[in-house]
């Protein structure tokens, strides 16, 4: 829909120009059609103008994308992102070098109050670049509570003040679904030492 296709777009390109390693919107086209959507999720869907916006990146690939695939494919996944994205990196640096991304990626968030609102392991870039502005927002006052998913008000789990702990749960998934592709677990267990070490701003 328009409304969040223009909210996408914009927010891309201040995260850029902000310096945040992030995905940018090469275009956004109405399709001059409307969709039903309920958007303050109050039981009152409304019509909306239909649009469509057109991401760029290196790569799409997620976390999640490991989650779902047969331990064969798992491996052979890896093997494609490390070859065109990772080349001078073995499988566990590879994985160190994710965690290392995704906790500068969370201090960007955290430096400028930006909150995702909704960090799945869908939602987490392989290369650390922030991906699909859904429900995101900005700080208004210093709120460690504060989300901008209304679907996430009850727990809260993708609040603020959660973010770097979610980025490190969806780090522990995502090395679970290497494990499984036959890569050594004390290997990625320091790599998730890393990632420890880059929020608690020890070196």
């Amino acid at each position: 829909m328009l409304r969040s296709s223009l909210r996408e777009f914009l927010c891309s390109e201040a995260m850029h120009w902000l310096g945040v390693p992030t995905t940018r919107a090469l275009s956004l086209v109405a399709t001059g059609e409307p969709v039903i959507r309920d958007m303050f999720y109050d039981g009152h869907p409304a019509p909306e103008p239909g649009a469509i916006v057109c991401r760029v990146a290196p790569s799409f690939v997620r976390f999640g994308n490991f989650q779902i695939l047969e331990d064969d494919l798992k491996k052979k996944l890896a093997d494609y992102v490390i070859r065109h994205h990772y080349p001078w990196f073995e499988l566990c640096r590879f994985f160190q070098e994710v965690c290392r991304r995704t906790a500068l990626l969370m201090v960007d968030w955290m430096r400028l109050g930006f909150v995702h609102g909704v960090m799945n392991t869908d939602n987490l870039s392989i290369l650390g670049v922030t991906i699909d502005y859904g429900p995101y927002g900005w700080l208004e006052g210093y709120d460690p509570q504060w989300t901008p998913n209304t679907t996430d008000l009850p727990g809260r789990r993708y609040c603020y003040g959660n973010q770097p702990q979610i980025a490190l749960w969806n780090l522990t998934r995502l090395a679970e679904s290497l494990l499984l592709a036959l890569v050594e677990k004390d290997s990625l267990e320091k790599g998730a030492r890393a990632l420890c070490r880059h929020l608690s701003g020890r070196r």
